[in-house]
C-alpha cells in the first residue's frame, strides 16, 4: 500500500499495547483445571463451595475474595482484572519437589503455533494474601520453566511475591520459542506454612506486534438514498489506539475518526487509511464508492379534495420497469406498470412505485475472490499454509489441503473448478463462545427484511463446525456443518433491520473439540428482500376542519408583529376579518402589528373554502395597554436629623407592578407591588427608571425620569500643614470635599465667632490657635472639622548650600528661625573680592531671602561669605561663614 504523508497531524496519546493474549482463561472467568490450563502438582487439593473458612497447606480455590476461604489470616481483597471477579488463590503447599500450580494448555500440553525465533513475553499478575508475614524468606518464591525456548529472560519483576500492603504486582518473562509449542509451568519454591499465601490473575502470553496494516469493506448506496455509502476499515496490525481516515476530491478536509467506520458517503474516488499509536501510517486509494440514481415520486405529498384528478410520475430507480400499488387500495389504480398513474381518490391513500431491480449482495468480497480483505477475524491468518495445524486460525485458499494436508481436496463454491478462493478455518478449542473467525459491518436501510446467507462444507470429519450467526451481537440462528467432507450446504436466515442504519455479521463456530472441527466457508451474501420503491401519499381534506387559529393571550401594545398558531387541517387561502375597528391585522397573513392598534378586546375570525364550501375559526385577541408612570414625588428632606422624604411613584396599569431603576448606576428591583403609589426608597444618590412592568406588559423608561438626591453635609476634610515656626510664612487651609458647598471657619465650638466663609483659610503665624470650620448644603448646615495650628519657637537653621535654578525648589536660601528668635537681624553676603552682593531687610530676612542673585544676574557656582548680625534684647551677635550655590542633579 501506499503512504499517505498528509494523511493525520493528530498527535495521539501513549497508551499500552493491545496484543492478543494466546491464553485461555488467563482471568480464570471461565472455569478451572481443564479450561486453558491444569493443576497436577502433588499436595494441591481444590476447594469448592461452601467455603469454611479456614483453608490449609496446599488448598486451592477460584473466588473473587482471598477471604472468602480463610477468614482468619488471609485479606480482602478484589481481583486484579476488574475488582470483582475470579482469581487463583492458594495456601502455600508444603510438599517439596516445585509441585507445578499452572501448567499451560487444556490438558497442560502448553500453547502452540508459535513462531519459531520470534520473542513473546509471558506475564502474570501476583499479591500475597496473608498478613502474617514478618520478612521477605517467608513470601511465595514463585518459578516458571520454559520447555522449547531459548533466551528465557525475566524482564519485569521478581519470583518472589510482593509484601501484603504492596497489592498486586506484574511480572514478566521474554522468550524465543525453539519450537511451534512451549511448555509454560509456574511453581513455588518456598514449602514454608508462614506468610507462604498469594493470588495469580491475568495470566498472559503475547506475541511480537506485527506491522501496521488494515483491510477495508465498503457497501454501496442503497436505491432510495445516493449518499448513503459505508466504509469501514479493519486494522490488522500495528499499536493501538489507531486513527482512521477517508477523504475524496471534492473533501476540502480529510474526515477523521477513532472507530473506522465511515457513513453517509456520496459517490466518489476515496483514499482510505489510518494511523496507530507508534505513528505508523498506512493508507489505499481508489475506493469507490458508486453513482446510483434512486426512484423518485413527482409531484410529492400533498392535500386535495376528494375525486380531484392527480397525476404521478416515477423516475429514476435503474429500471424503467416499475410497479404501482396503493393502500388501501383504489379500485381506480388500473395501470400500475407505467411511471405515470392518473388516479381520483376520494380518501387519504399512500401510492408507492418499485422496480425490478434485483437486489444486490451487499457483502463485501462475500466470495473471497479479493483474498484476506473486507472483514476482521479473532482467529490468526496463516499464508500462504498452515504446515504445523495451529487450531484458531484460517487461510484465504484455492484448495483446503493445499493449506493444510490433513484437510480433504476441497475447492471453492463460487465456481467449483479450483480456481475461485474461499476461507479454510481450523476451529478454535478455546471454550469462550464468542471467537469470532469473520465479521463485516454493513449499511442498511430501516425496517426492511434481508436474507442474510453463507455456503458451508467441512473438510476434516469428526465433531463437524457449529456455526452460530448473530448481527449486532444478537443470535439469529446456529447450525451444524454436514458431517461429509468436500460437500458444500447453504445456511440462511430472515432478519428484519428495525431501526439499524449498521449491522455487523458475525460467524462464531460453537464446537471447541481438537479432533476434527474443521471447515471452509464461501459465497456469505446480505440482500434486500424488499425492491427499490418510493412512497407518495394523497390526504383528503377535511370536510369538518379545524383550524386550531389562535393567538397569545395578551399582546402588549409595543411587541414585535404577531402571528397566529394554526392547526394540522388548517388550509390557506383564506382571509382574517376583525368586527372591531382599531387592531392593525394583514387580513392575508392574520398578522397582528401592536404599532398603530388601540387597546382593547377584538374578535379575529378566519375563513377558507375548502372543496367549494367556506368554514371558519375564530379567536379572541386583547391588546393590553402600557403600564405608564403618572408621577414621580419625593426626594426633599428636612436639615433637623437629615432624613429624605421616600421617592414615590403613581402608575397606571394592571397590578402587579414591578419596577427596576438603579441609584448610581447600581441595578435596583420593587417586585409585586400590588398598590400605588410605590415608594422605592430613600437612599443617597441619584435615581434612574429602568422600565415599569405589569400584569401584562412592560414599558421601557430608558432617561424618562431622573432625580439627583444631594449629599448630606459633612464633615469638611480640611487639607494644610498644622505646624510652624514663629513668624514664619504660614499657608492656607483648604477644604477638599467643599465643592458646591458653603464653607464657614469659626474660632469658637459653638459657631458663633465667624472668621470667613471662605473656601480656602490663612491661619495666624504668631500664636497657636483652633479653628472649627463646617459646611452648609441648600441650607443646612453640617457637623464641624476641628483643626489646630500650633505655632513653635524653632532653633535657627542655616543650610550650607542651595540650587537657585528657578525650578521651584530649594531657589532660595532660608534661614529658618532667624526673624522668629532674633527680631533684631541683617544678614549680608559678600563674594571673594569682598564685594557685597546681598543685604537683607532688617529684622524680617524671610520676607527677601537671598535668591543667588546679583543684580538681578544669577550667580556662578561657587563659595558665597555670609555675615549675620542678630540680638533678641540689642546685643549683637556676630556669625559668619560660606554658603554654596550648586548644581542640581
Amino acid at each position: 500500500m501506499k503512504l499517505l504523508q498528509s494523511l493525520l497531524i493528530i498527535c495521539l496519546s501513549l497508551t499500552s499495547l493491545r496484543a492478543q493474549n494466546l491464553i485461555n482463561n488467563g482471568s480464570f472467568e471461565y472455569g478451572g483445571s481443564g479450561v486453558g490450563f491444569v493443576i497436577d502438582g502433588a499436595g494441591y487439593n481444590l476447594l469448592s463451595p461452601p467455603y469454611t473458612g479456614s483453608s490449609s497447606a496446599g488448598n486451592y480455590a477460584f473466588v473473587t475474595n482471598p477471604q472468602t476461604i480463610n477468614s482468619q489470616f488471609f485479606v480482602s481483597s478484589g481481583d486484579h482484572t476488574t475488582g470483582t471477579g475470579k482469581m487463583l488463590v492458594i495456601d502455600g503447599n508444603s510438599t517439596g519437589g516445585q509441585q507445578r500450580f499452572w501448567k499451560a494448555g487444556n490438558n497442560g500440553g502448553g500453547i502452540c503455533n508459535l513462531t519459531v525465533g520470534q520473542t513473546y513475553t509471558f506475564s502474570y499478575w501476583i499479591r500475597t494474601v496473608t498478613n502474617g508475614v514478618s520478612g521477605a524468606s517467608e513470601l511465595a518464591n514463585i518459578g516458571v520453566q520454559f520447555n522449547n525456548a531459548s533466551n528465557v529472560f525475566l524482564s519485569y519483576g521478581t519470583a518472589f511475591a510482593p509484601l501484603p500492603n504492596t497489592g498486586w504486582v506484574q511480572v514478566r518473562y521474554t522468550f524465543t520459542p525453539t519450537n511451534a509449542c512451549v511448555n509454560i509451568e509456574m511453581f513455588n519454591n518456598n514449602t514454608g506454612f508462614t506468610g507462604n499465601d498469594f493470588a495469580i490473575d491475568d495470566v498472559a502470553l503475547t506475541a511480537p506486534t506485527t506491522p501496521l496494516s488494515f483491510t477495508y469493506s465498503v457497501t454501496q448506496p442503497n436505491c432510495s438514498d445516493p449518499n448513503s455509502g459505508l466504509i469501514v476499515i479493519y486494522s490488522t496490525g500495528g499499536v493501538a489506539p489507531y486513527l482512521f481516515q477517508v477523504k475524496n476530491g471534492p473533501m476540502p478536509i480529510p474526515t477523521t475518526n477513532v472507530t473506522g467506520v465511515f457513513q453517509y458517503l456520496e459517490p466518489g474516488t476515496y483514499t482510505i487509511g489510518l494511523q496507530d499509536n507508534t505513528g505508523a501510517i498506512d493508507s489505499v486509494e481508489n475506493v469507490v464508492i458508486n453513482t446510483i440514481s434512486p426512484i423518485t415520486i413527482t409531484p410529492g405529498d400533498t392535500t386535495v379534495c376528494p375525486n380531484s384528478n392527480l397525476t404521478f410520475t416515477a423516475g429514476g430507480g435503474g429500471n424503467s420497469a416499475y410497479n404501482w400499488t396503493a393502500s388501501p387500495n383504489d379500485p381506480e389504480l388500473s395501470v400500475i406498470d407505467q411511471p405515470t398513474i392518473n388516479i381520483s381518490p376520494n380518501n387519504t391513500t399512500t401510492y408507492t412505485v418499485s422496480t425490478n431491480v434485483n437486489s444486490p449482495n451487499l457483502v463485501y468480497n462475500g466470495n473471497f475472490e479479493l483474498g484476506n480483505n473486507g472483514f476482521s477475524s479473532e482467529y490468526k491468518n496463516y499464508a500462504p499454509n498452515n504446515p504445523n495445524g495451529a487450531q484458531r486460525a484460517y487461510g484465504i485458499v484455492t484448495n483446503a489441503s493445499n493449506w493444510y494436508n490433513t484437510f480433504g481436496n476441497c475447492v471453492d463454491h463460487t465456481s467449483g473448478d479450483g480456481n475461485g478462493r474461499f476461507m479454510v478455518i481450523d476451529g478454535s478449542t478455546y471454550n469462550l463462545g464468542n471467537e469470532k473467525f469473520w465479521c463485516q459491518q454493513i449499511a442498511v436501510e430501516p425496517n426492511k427484511d434481508y436474507l442474510f446467507s453463507y455456503w458451508v462444507q467441512t473438510v476434516s470429519l469428526n465433531n463437524v463446525a457449529k456455526i452460530e450467526t448473530r448481527v449486532n451481537g444478537n443470535v439469529i440462528g446456529t447450525q451444524n456443518a454436514l458431517n461429509q467432507n468436500c460437500v458444500w450446504n447453504q445456511v440462511s436466515y430472515v432478519w428484519n433491520s428495525g431501526n439499524n442504519l449498521i449491522a455487523e455479521f458475525c460467524l462464531i463456530d460453537k464446537e471447541y473439540q481438537a479432533i476434527g472441527n474443521d471447515f471452509s466457508i464461501d459465497d456469505i451474501s446480505l440482500r434486500s428482500q424488499n425492491s427499490c420503491g418510493a412512497s407518495v401519499t394523497v390526504t383528503m381534506k377535511s370536510v369538518d376542519p379545524n383550524f386550531d387559529l389562535s393567538y397569545p393571550t395578551n399582546i402588549c401594545l409595543n411587541e414585535s408583529p404577531v402571528s397566529p398558531t394554526l392547526g394540522p387541517d388548517f388550509i390557506t387561502g383564506g382571509i382574517y376579518n376583525v368586527v372591531q375597528q382599531g387592531l392593525n391585522i394583514n387580513n392575508l397573513t392574520g398578522q397582528i402589528n401592536p404599532s398603530g392598534t388601540a387597546p382593547g378586546t377584538y374578535e379575529v375570525t378566519y375563513s377558507a373554502p375548502i372543496c367549494g364550501q367556506y368554514y371558519t375559526d375564530t379567536n379572541i385577541v386583547v391588546i393590553r395597554p402600557l403600564p405608564g408612570l403618572l408621577e414621580l414625588t419625593g426626594g426633599d428632606y428636612y436639615c433637623e436629623g437629615q432624613q429624605f422624604n421616600p421617592l414615590t411613584l403613581y402608575v397606571e396599569g394592571t397590578p402587579n407592578y414591578t419596577i427596576y431603576y438603579n441609584i448610581d448606576g447600581n441595578p435596583q428591583v420593587v417586585e409585586n407591588a400590588t398598590t400605588v403609589p410605590i415608594s422605592i426608597g430613600n437612599a443617597f444618590g441619584v435615581y434612574d427608571l429602568d422600565s415599569i412592568t405589569d400584569a401584562f406588559c412592560s414599558n421601557i423608561m430608558v432617561g424618562a425620569q431622573t432625580i439627583s438626591i444631594n449629599d448630606v453635609p459633612q464633615l469638611p476634610i480640611v487639607v494644610g500643614d498644622t505646624v510652624y515656626c514663629k513668624n514664619s510664612v504660614v499657608n492656607e487651609l483648604t477644604i477638599q470635599n467643599g465643592d458646591g458647598k458653603e464653607i464657614s471657619w469659626y474660632s469658637d465650638s459653638a459657631l458663633t465667632q465667624l472668621l470667613g466663609t471662605i473656601q480656602t483659610f490663612l491661619p495666624s503665624n504668631q500664636n497657636t490657635q483652633t479653628y472649627y470650620v463646617s459646611e452648609t448644603l441648600n441650607g443646612c448646615k453640617g457637623p464641624a472639622t476641628t483643626v489646630t495650628v500650633t505655632i513653635e519657637n524653632c532653633p535657627l537653621i542655616i543650610p550650607t548650600a542651595f540650587t537657585p535654578n528657578d525650578d521651584g525648589d530649594n531657589d532660595l536660601w532660608q534661614l529658618i528661625g532667624l526673624d522668629d528668635q532674633f527680631p533684631e537681624n541683617t544678614v549680608s553676603v559678600f563674594n571673594r573680592w569682598g564685594e557685597t552682593i546681598y543685604e537683607s531687610i532688617p529684622g524680617n530676612y524671610s520676607s527677601k531671602p537671598w535668591d543667588g542673585k546679583y543684580k538681578g544676574a544669577l550667580l556662578p557656582v561657587s563659595s558665597y561669605y555670609f555675615v549675620i548680625q542678630r540680638s533678641k534684647d540689642g546685643s549683637i551677635e556676630t556669625l559668619n561663614g560660606t554658603v554654596s550655590i550648586i548644581l542640581k542633579k
